[in-house]
């Protein structure tokens, strides 16, 4: 018996080894990439009733797949032919606070509608946080807000921060191939190739989720507004945003901040100005 038992002990561990080896080796053999941790956390029924009663703003869900729900938030406009700005958000904890303190900033006195919803796992949206299905939503958001709205895609001007910029050029892509554009794209401190992580302890020997952008704007049409800080930290500089900006060529135009950091270029007057222009050009 005792026999059996360290042969069963030894097939177990070998088992062990061997699921920690295969993880361990595809991360040693992957590009080097900067490496992020998804802040996905829940948000108390509280504090989304309190963004949801600043002056203007409302309640929104959107169902993006089978039994999932993203929180969000929107600010209508009282004009019915009004633009609408739908923001994509980054990798925060705060998702919904963040996002509706740079729209409203970035809206000024403009009666525009305003829009942005908490991915899944975020802000107590339903779901987990992974790349497969976030990039699947990323899609599914945009028209699902539009059909919800009685909107026409080409009235929203898409707007995405960080990884969000990721995920906003997924949704103009898809949109663009099935003949239903946005007005305009904006990509603020945009990710080109990173990888994402959960939340774990083992997260280190994990390749993660790998967000790659430039691949995937050949399917992006003009107008594109590209703005990046050239002190970012958290991209180790602005070398992603300027690689966007290049792939996309005449497509794009392209602003960088000198001294503006990654967070701070959401609030940052030049670049919110910047934008606001490029919305107000593209939008008569």
């Amino acid at each position: 018996m005792n026999r059996w038992l360290k042969l069963g002990f030894s097939a177990v561990c070998v088992a062990s080894l061997s699921a920690l080896a295969w993880p361990i080796g595809a991360r040693l053999l992957s590009r080097k990439r900067l490496r992020f941790t998804y802040l996905s956390t829940p948000l108390s029924q509280d504090a989304y009733d309190e963004l949801a009663n600043r002056p203007g703003w409302s309640k929104s869900t959107l169902t993006v797949a089978s039994n999932v729900k993203l929180r969000g938030l929107v600010r209508r406009p009282s004009q019915p032919q009004a633009p609408w700005v739908l923001f994509y958000p980054g990798n925060d904890a705060t998702q919904l606070r963040t996002g509706q303190d740079f729209l409203t900033a970035l809206s000024k006195n403009f009666d525009w509608g305003l829009a942005l919803f908490a991915y899944r796992g975020y802000d107590s949206s339903d779901g987990e946080s992974k790349y497969q299905s976030l990039a699947l939503d990323a899609p599914s958001i945009f028209t699902e807000f539009c059909a919800q709205e009685h909107i026409s895609e080409s009235r929203v001007h898409l707007a995405g921060f960080s990884i969000g910029g990721h995920f906003a050029t997924l949704a103009s892509r898809s949109a663009n191939a099935h003949g239903r554009s946005a007005k305009s794209l904006t990509l603020l401190a945009s990710v080109s190739d990173i990888a994402m992580l959960p939340n774990s302890r083992l997260a280190f020997v994990l390749v993660g989720d790998v967000y790659e952008t430039l691949p995937i704007l050949d399917g992006i049409a003009r107008p594109v507004l590209v703005l990046q800080g050239s002190a970012d930290e958290a991209l180790d500089g602005p070398f992603q945003g300027r690689a966007i900006a290049q792939k996309l060529s005449d497509r794009a135009r392209y602003q960088e901040f000198e001294g503006v950091g990654h967070q701070s270029l959401l609030l940052h007057e030049p670049a919110q100005s910047a934008m606001r222009s490029f919305i107000l050009e593209h939008s008569r």
